[in-house]
């Protein structure tokens, strides 16, 4: 019966996962190319998969003749034949369908030629509004566009801040808690936009990518009214948009609960907001941080976990309440509305890739159910995963994507063992018992198969993820969750009830936090490791896969050896005749990883984005995590200013330093925080094996005098190796430059590497400078359309004429450069050698 059953599955590839992995497989390697094709070609791979279904049907319709030698062989038969061609056509509808989406999206966006400029644009509010330091965001749905009276091609979706200020109608402020606008309301604005560029280094997230998933064609600001002579206007307050509206339900139940939490924990009133309406926003970076650490960042968003609940709970009353004389099968109506509550709740919550993965799910099985076709757990899971493919191509490169679909495939996987059944007349001890052995198995099955993807996304491990899930989840899942949504939807109609029930999630929640501190606190809770190659990632996939099979392995704990590899893999660092520089692209800022054989040193460490927002927590941090490095040597502040300290204390808390130089005040916040402290003050050197550190300034009158300027404070420091010399210079101006060329032999200011000198200024870089370093190479540290305008273009002409290499943090992304010696430096540079096709070239001309 096996052999036949085994015989049948071979024959008909259609009724396999494999069209489901061929929809997934496709989304994805279009997502790898480095440029698209020109659009017909995917019009053509279309027709052509279309041209195939047609065949399929054909040839099923016609009646088979005479069989011929080769068509009595297994492989060749009808059904394997009509199986071979769907699969065929699925291949190539699902890779011209992704062409055609992502030539679809690119269309829309802004051209380089309108930006900077002040245009009036009309459109939707069709997102909830966001706070930040300096006002708030939200996205704009346009309509029409106009440039100095005449029509402009608009893109059809912004993202745009809104500053705070009294120009709003109604003298809105922002230290309200509302903002001047809500969703669904029409407005007339004078907006400035540019392209959604976003920052690029290796292997962190990618703003650009996350743009054009998210449908957004330009970022921009509203202009004040001061400076325009179109007032922002209210044209209209609803536009009855379905997505309108939900956006408003978002936002009043998002308001009634922060006012019923007033009283709350901040962080557990922002855990609370992110459950019900999806808003991560609302939960501080810090506390993302932790629950990363312990392991439950899955759960502190909409989880899919939360969503079968919800529909499971609602078949069950709809099961028990309808009556029994209805039309249609009692269980088919309930399937159906615990389908929509599903969708209905997916769709309050933000429509997350978990939550889509649920609701495709719950309506897949229930429809196979329904129609008396009912297929495996795994025939629904990939059918679920082609459907999110399909209405979102680029989903595959999501990390949530995989983790949420590799949870449920671990427990699908691991939960085909066969195990003697549990009758239904057995004891309540009993039962209970099994289920609690179920929930066991099912976390432990899930917890063992992220750890290869979270190792590969976040180059973390947790050591104490498996005791604080297994309180976490039973907490959140069966108390905190249902409390809070039941909380949630009485907070609007009746707010004494919803207050009461969302008092008591927040009690519940902060207990939990609390005990998740305390894990946090235990020592190796997390241990940070590289992120692993693609070699690496498959043999711990096959080992979590050996260690979770579901029929008996002999020996099976051997297989914990495939995930060595992974765990253990080095840290790679410089040999001892090497300089690595890594100049991160951090926006308008400076930071830049110095690594030798014997130890790292981190210049600077990026702006401060708003209160809760800096380039420590979002680009430092993760950027050493996928690297694999969880410990610095040294960390230098040039100066005070933002953009060079604003990422220091989010970047002290999660990595240790050793010690931190800077030209900061003793009571600087940086200052205090550190271990140990040293002023940087010309003459003071160090030595790395053998590369040699000295600084050059500031001298110790410049360091001393209250009147100084930060930037004359700046910490210039030169680095000298086997395998050259680099020059890192702050944010020095004229008069430093000149103080260093008349106190320093020409033989010390020379360099191969230098740093621009405050990010290119019109200030800074002076003839003279530029001929007694004469470097081969320069870093300009700039933000894509700074409202500095640096580098100014008298510096870019200066550097050209000297015959210097430029390297541009907003044309180029990351830098790295590799010194050698005896050999030519490596120079690699993100955004131009890691290529795809939806990142926006730095030069507009470019």
């Amino acid at each position: 019966m096996r052999q036949m059953q085994a015989v049948r599955y071979r024959q008909d590839p259609s009724r396999s996962i494999a069209p489901g992995a061929l929809v997934l497989l496709a989304c994805w390697g279009v997502q790898q190319l480095p440029g698209l094709p020109p659009v017909a070609l995917f019009i053509a791979f279309l027709a052509a998969g279309l041209a195939l279904l047609l065949a399929r049907g054909w040839l099923a319709r016609r009646r088979p003749a005479r069989r011929t030698r080769l068509a009595r062989r297994r492989f060749f038969s009808a059904r394997a034949l009509h199986g071979t061609l769907l699969l065929m056509a699925v291949a190539l509808m699902s890779i011209g369908h992704a062409g055609w989406r992502a030539w679809d999206a690119l269309d829309d966006r802004l051209a380089p030629s309108w930006e900077g400029l002040d245009l009036v644009v009309v459109g939707v509010i069709d997102e909830m509004p966001t706070a930040t330091s300096f006002g708030w965001r939200t996205r704009l749905r346009v309509e029409s566009c106009l440039a100095q009276a005449e029509a402009c091609p608009a893109p059809m979706r912004m993202r745009l801040h809104w500053p705070s200020g009294s120009y709003f109608p109604g003298g809105a402020d922002h230290r309200d808690s509302t903002a001047p606008f809500q969703p669904g309301e029409r407005w007339r604005l004078t907006v400035r936009l540019r392209r959604p560029l976003a920052p690029q280094n290796p292997g962190l997230f990618d703003g650009e990518l996350r743009a054009l998933q998210d449908g957004i064609d330009a970022i921009g600001s509203v202009r004040d009214a001061a400076a325009i002579p179109v007032r922002p206007a209210r044209l209209a307050t609803f536009d009855g948009h379905p997505a309108s509206a939900i956006e408003w339900l978002r936002n009043r139940m998002r308001s009634a609960m922060s006012a019923a939490l007033v009283q709350a924990d901040p962080s557990a009133r922002g855990v609370l907001i992110a459950l019900v309406i999806g808003d991560q926003g609302a939960i501080a970076a810090a506390d993302w941080e932790r629950f990363n650490r312990t392991g439950i960042g899955h759960l502190m968003s909409i989880s899919g976990l939360h969503i079968t609940m919800l529909a499971g709970l609602v078949m069950v009353v709809l099961r028990r309440v309808l009556p029994g004389s209805i039309r249609f099968p009692r269980p088919i109506v309930a399937w159906i509305g615990a389908v929509m509550t599903a969708f209905a709740y997916a769709a309050l919550s933000g429509w997350g890739l978990p939550a889509q993965r649920t609701c495709w799910m719950l309506a897949l099985a229930g429809l196979a159910s329904t129609l008396g076709r009912s297929k495996g757990m795994r025939n629904v899971l990939c059918s679920a995963a082609a459907l999110v493919c399909l209405f979102d191509p680029w989903a595959p490169m999501a990390a949530g994507f995989w983790l949420s679909f590799a949870a449920v495939a671990a427990i699908v996987w691991h939960g085909a063992q066969v195990r003697p059944g549990r009758a239904a007349s057995s004891g309540w001890r009993i039962r209970v018992a099994g289920a609690l052995r179920d929930a066991w198995r099912t976390q432990v099955a899930a917890t063992l198969a992220l750890v290869p993807l979270g190792t590969l996304f976040f180059a973390s491990v947790s050591l104490v993820g498996p005791l604080t899930n297994t309180v976490a989840i039973p907490l959140v899942s069966l108390v905190i969750t249902p409390l809070a949504m039941a909380g949630a939807a009485l907070a609007l109609p009746l707010p004494g009830a919803g207050s009461a029930l969302l008092q008591g999630a927040a009690w519940a929640t902060e207990w939990l936090l609390s005990g998740v501190k305390l894990a946090d606190q235990l020592p190796l809770s997390s241990v940070v490791v590289p992120a692993p190659g693609p070699w690496q990632t498959l043999l711990a996939v096959l080992a979590c896969a050996f260690l979770l099979a579901p029929w008996p392995v002999p020996h099976r704990a051997l297989a914990c050896a495939g995930l060595l590899p992974m765990l253990l893999a080095p840290v790679a660092r410089p040999r001892a005749d090497e300089i690595w520089l890594t100049a991160l692209d951090v926006g308008q800022g400076m930071a830049i990883l110095v690594e030798t054989h014997a130890g790292r040193l981190l210049y600077d460490s990026g702006p401060a984005y708003g209160n809760d927002n800096d380039a420590g927590a979002r680009v430092l941090v993760p950027y050493l995590r996928a690297r694999g490095i969880d410990h610095l040597q040294a960390l230098v502040i040039s100066h005070r200013d933002s953009d060079h300290a604003g990422g220091a204390l989010s970047l002290m808390r999660q990595v240790p330093v050793d010690w931190v130089a800077s030209s900061l005040a003793s009571g600087h916040p940086v200052v205090q925080a550190a271990s140990r402290h040293h002023p940087c003050l010309r003459g003071q050197q160090w030595q790395w094996g053998n590369v040699h550190f000295e600084w050059l300034h500031p001298q110790e009158d410049d360091a001393a005098s209250p009147r100084a300027r930060a930037n004359a404070r700046s910490c210039v420091l030169r680095i000298r190796g086997s395998a050259g010399t680099v020059l890192l210079t702050g944010d020095i101006e004229a008069a430093q430059e000149r103080t260093l060329i008349a106190s320093t032999d020409a033989s010390r200011l020379r360099a191969d590497v230098l740093l621009v000198p405050h990010h290119g200024s019109a200030t800074s870089s002076t003839p003279g400078f530029l001929a007694a370093v004469a470097p081969r190479w320069a870093i300009f540290q700039v933000g894509y359309r700074n409202r500095f305008r640096h580098p100014a273009p008298v510096v870019q002409q200066r550097y050209e004429r000297a015959g210097i290499t430029m390297l541009r943090s907003d044309h180029d992304g990351a830098i790295t450069i590799r010194l050698r010696a005896g050999g030519e430096p490596v120079i690699a540079r993100q955004r131009r050698d890691s290529r795809r096709y939806w990142r926006l070239p730095g030069d507009p001309g470019g």
